[in-house]
């Protein structure tokens, strides 16, 4: 059978990441990947830093990948499909133009979270600015990229009209090195209007109308306008990404919108209806992406340095440490984001900010998206079925344990919960592939190309500390049934035997609740073997940290003992 090879290239701020995929006779595999630092920077061609993963690659796979001028090998011989994704790059400065705050900006806010964008200014058609005062306002945005909508079919015209002239103005007469792009996604009885009014071209990208309806709105219908918009702009403001795209016969996915596809296609291939999640914490950025049946959540989110979040951050170290501490730890990695915790105490900060930084993730999905089941104080209230981790600050971590840890603080999610893990970052990989070649996700996924982290099965019971909750019987198929008892407030964990599931018996108390669908409801569990195992969280909801710097990390040397780190 001929081994027909495949390779995946991510682009991000830090690193450039490439996967090499092989088909054989039991179906698509990984080979192996590898990384090199981006070249992407203000002056740089960025195929310099894929012609160096690449050849890390090649030594790594013992493949040839590249010929004497370092060009890719195409064809029987070399590389088929190519998939290629992209986070490199300033946040792309947009303008949002609606009718109405709480229906077409909020879509368009909504729209846009996939697609690395920095909103410099929103124009509310309803507030009383007259043509001229709204003119000045998207002059001074200076701004990259243009979205508007507007309006049900068949809807208002007159204030979109208005809209699109000043938009006219902006683009015919204002010199820029890089022409801005303008997406519409509004009343489609005014698309022909706009472009012919816009004179924009190639950089008019007309999108169906994303609230055809005032009661639907259907985010996917704007997705390849603003795909379109991204590429032309990535292609103008990074060196080499169009030569790239056309010498690999590919076009560049927005990391982000590629992993999407991914946890669309688990949320399918997923019997529960549970839905899927996956979190990615990078470098720069943290990526919240959810999906369950026809609804999608996706939202990319930048948190802030302030003395809050110093504050919030030695609230969840593992060591005593300050929260001033803590905030000059975090400046310093914003300046060097490549920069790697070099003492325990570093590394305690950069655990507790990860957990900082997936809770403000959250809380900003939670603002993008209302209907989001997240409570700031709660934590995850809705099941998805798994939640995937990945990302730079999660991967990195040294040890199963902690990485569960982290992400049970920062989710703080309710009933019961499996994770997984991305231990290869696939997930951009795979879905810059999807199209090309669908069966190659699903039967990686298949595979177990994502590891089984852990399940966990939360116990909120609202009892004092130390009072008994959940009882547990385990029954792993050989030998005599083990009893647990989790008490309030504290983590266990019950080892899971390979090769076969384990069952357990949940006994909770009368007020506990496990996710059986009432307290007091309990019943059996098939938990599958994992890093980890199966996981008791008795810590309640909220989370109730102690207010003495010293006893909360004795909480958290207490919590990671439980789970055996």
């Amino acid at each position: 059978m001929e081994r027909r090879r495949n390779l995946s290239v991510d682009i991000g701020s830090q690193n450039t990441r490439a996967w090499l995929f092989e088909q054989r006779e039991e179906g698509f595999a990984l080979v192996c990947s590898a990384a090199a630092e981006t070249t992407a920077a203000s002056g740089q061609d960025l195929r310099s830093g894929v012609t160096r993963a690449l050849e890390e690659l090649q030594e790594k796979s013992g493949l040839r990948l590249l010929d004497r001028q370092q060009a890719l090998i195409r064809g029987e011989e070399g590389v088929g499909t190519c998939g290629l994704s992209l986070s490199a790059g300033k946040p792309i400065r947009t303008v949002l133009v609606g009718v109405s705050d709480s229906y077409s900006l909020a879509a368009l806010r909504r729209l846009v979270s996939l697609f690395y964008t920095d909103l410099s200014l929103e124009i509310d058609l309803q507030d009383d600015l007259n043509a001229t005062a709204q003119l000045e306002k998207i002059i001074n945005a200076n701004a990259d990229l243009f979205v508007c909508a507007g309006g049900t079919n068949q809807g208002a015209f007159k204030p979109v009209r208005a809209a699109l002239d000043n938009l006219r103005i902006v683009y015919q007469s204002l010199p820029r090195l890089i022409r801005p792009q303008i997406v519409y996604a509004g009343n489609e009885a005014l698309t022909e209007y706009a472009r012919e009014e816009l004179d924009a071209g190639e950089d008019f990208h007309p999108a169906l109308n994303l609230q055809a309806r005032i009661d639907a709105e259907f985010l996917p219908a704007g997705w390849p306008a603003m795909l379109g918009a991204f590429r032309r702009l990535r292609r103008q403001q990074l060196t080499g990404l169009a030569e790239l795209e056309r010498e690999w016969e590919t076009e560049a996915l927005p990391s982000a919108f590629a992993a999407s596809r991914i946890v669309r296609l688990i949320d399918r291939m997923n019997p529960t209806g549970k839905g899927a999640m996956a979190l990615d914490v990078g470098c720069n950025s943290t990526i919240v992406l959810a999906a369950r049946g026809d609804e999608f959540i996706g939202a990319i989110s930048h948190p802030p340095i302030s003395g809050l979040v110093g504050k919030e951050t030695s609230r969840y170290c593992a060591l005593p440490i300050d929260a001033q501490t803590a905030a000059v730890y975090m400046l310093n990695k914003k300046l060097h984001p490549a920069f790697l915790p070099a003492t325990l105490e570093d590394l305690a900060i950069e655990q507790a900010w990860t957990r900082v930084r997936l809770q403000y993730a959250l809380r900003r999905t939670r603002e993008l998206f209302p209907w989001f089941g997240y409570d700031p104080e709660l934590g995850l209230l809705d099941p998805y079925e798994p939640v995937l981790l990945s990302g730079e600050s999660l991967v990195r971590v040294p040890s199963s344990q902690q990485k569960l840890l982290m992400a049970l603080d920062g989710l703080r999610p309710h009933g019961i919960t499996t994770f997984a893990l991305d231990n290869d970052q696939l997930l951009a990989a795979l879905g810059s592939l999807a199209a090309k070649e669908p069966l190659l996700p699903v039967q990686l996924i298949d595979a177990g190309a994502f590891s089984n982290l852990g399940t966990v099965i939360c116990a909120d019971a609202p009892e004092r500390s130390a009072k008994r909750v959940l009882t547990l019987e385990i029954d792993r198929g050989e030998g005599a049934r083990e009893t647990l008892d989790a008490r309030k407030g504290e983590i266990k964990r019950v080892e899971t035997t390979p090769f076969k599931p384990t069952r357990i018996y949940l006994s909770p108390g009368e007020l506990t609740d496990v996710g059986m669908g009432l307290p007091g409801l309990g019943g059996w569990v098939t938990v599958p073997d994992s890093e980890v195992g199966a996981v008791i969280d008795a810590r309640g909801r909220p989370l109730e940290l102690p207010d003495e710097m010293n006893k909360r990390s004795e909480a958290f040397y207490n919590w990671l003992w439980g789970l055996g780190g």
